[in-house]
């Protein structure tokens, strides 16, 4: 399998904790993390990615993300597989739940990539969110502030049908 670059947003605990969660089960694979902050240009050198990205204001990236979408539009994702990570709280941000993946979604697939990993929407209580396209999440929905505990096997499951997408 070729290096998977993982690239997230912001260094909070809690997107540090779950970089952490998904490095330690890719712990046999050969992975690269970035802060895209700093690194967004590096994606040009991965096939296999995965991106996270906690929810801001109402169903926005966070502010890494959004002021380097231009620099993303800029990357030919053909060829390129992509995982998608988003943060949010179901209950106090239930109306844009984990809405910030829908940004990167659509420019990955606009510019020819592949995404892989939707979710079941089983097991979480929102109002509504943008990130649903036929009846699954367009990646993976982690609740930290709410469901903590789900989060681990959560991501065990996701990385386990991801890596079976990679190169």
């Amino acid at each position: 399998m070729k290096t998977i670059g993982i690239f997230y947003a912001t260094l909070t605990k809690t997107t540090v904790g779950i970089v952490d969660e998904i490095e330690f089960f890719l712990k046999k694979d050969d992975f690269k993390t970035f802060n895209v902050k700093n690194g967004v240009k590096e994606i040009e050198n991965f096939e296999n990615l995965i991106l996270v990205t906690p929810t801001y204001q109402v169903g926005e990236a966070h502010a890494a993300w959004m002021n380097n979408l231009k620099k993303l539009e800029e990357i030919d994702f053909t060829g390129k597989v992509v995982g998608l990570v988003g943060l949010g709280n179901q209950f106090a941000f239930g109306e844009s739940f984990c809405g910030g993946i829908r940004y990167l979604y659509d420019i990955v697939v606009k510019k020819g990539g592949k995404v892989v990993g939707f979710t079941s929407t089983d097991g979480y209580h929102y109002e509504e969110t943008s990130i649903i396209e036929n009846g699954k999440f367009i990646g993976l929905a982690l609740d930290e502030e709410n469901q903590p505990n789900l989060t681990p096997k959560r991501i065990g499951d996701w990385i386990t049908e991801i890596k079976k997408e990679f190169k």
